[in-house]
């Protein structure tokens, strides 16, 4: 069982005309939850006052969200979110939006992402998520020495973008990444698309970031409350089907059958 929700930035946005985000069309159409761009390197975006006042009056749970920058120190990004979110944080958990490419020869150390998640949890309280993709982590989530990933990173919850040109709901699934793999866990949230139906979601733009979040709208509530992921559930091996009446009277007749038979050669 998944529950949808959505991500949203100024890019949902058309500065050219009055109207602004509907976030009840998006809760209409199916979205129990959003991410919302709070900030990037120093800057807060320009429609996170709106965003984050106006879906909260849609009755979506929020969740605050900064795309990390590779030319200023993580402990300054995340004072610049904390912040921002520091009267009113949100129901979800903080995000590292982790994707930035390198700049030039400066090679993006992943010790960045560690003070930024330090940090935030430090000043807001609540456990960050890692929003990544699989061929993005591969490369990036890596010590820069060892070329290892480091077991750590599971601590975190994780928010996996991972699309696909040919997507089937409840068929379709995310890769499944280390450290949280060989930790017993997997992804909580899934960002599956990035072209979702913006217009039918409320936004401007012509598409829209959709997400799944792992699990039923009970548990989503209790994830907002607690910041814990819930676990994955096992699924039990399938017990033996019982035989028929008829099954057990056949094969009672079969080892008579064969007894007699036995019984003739002796």
């Amino acid at each position: 069982m998944y529950v949808q929700g959505i991500d949203v930035s100024h890019w949902q946005n058309n500065r050219a005309t009055p109207q602004m985000m509907n976030f009840t069309k998006a809760y209409n159409q199916g979205a129990r939850f959003v991410f919302i761009k709070v900030s990037e390197r120093s800057s807060i975006d320009r429609d996170f006052n709106y965003h984050w006042q106006a879906s909260k009056s849609a009755g979506l749970l929020r969740g605050g969200y900064h795309f990390l920058r590779w030319d200023l120190s993580g402990l300054v990004q995340a004072r610049i979110f904390c912040d921002a979110l520091k009267d009113d944080p949100g129901e979800l958990p903080p995000v590292a939006d982790f994707e930035a490419p390198a700049q030039g020869d400066r090679y993006p150390s992943n010790s960045l992402l560690e003070q930024f998640l330090i940090e935030v949890e430090n000043r807001l309280g609540k456990r960050p998520i890692i929003y990544t993709s699989p061929g993005y982590w591969n490369e990036h989530g890596r010590d820069r020495i060892t070329r290892r990933i480091d077991p750590k990173w599971s601590y975190y919850t994780l928010w996996i973008a991972h699309w696909f040109r040919t997507y089937q709901e409840g068929v379709t699934k995310p890769m499944e990444i280390e450290p949280w793999k060989s930790a017993g866990k997997t992804w909580t949230f899934w960002q599956y698309t990035s072209t979702g139906d913006g217009l039918a979601y409320g936004a401007e733009s012509k598409g829209i970031d959709l997400n799944w979040f792992n699990g039923t709208m009970a548990q989503l509530r209790a994830f907002a409350g607690t910041g814990t992921a819930p676990s994955p559930t096992p699924t039990p091996d399938p017990s033996p089907a019982k035989p028929s009446a008829a099954q057990i009277t056949d094969l009672k007749n079969r080892i008579s059958s064969a007894i007699d038979g036995w019984t003739k050669t002796l």
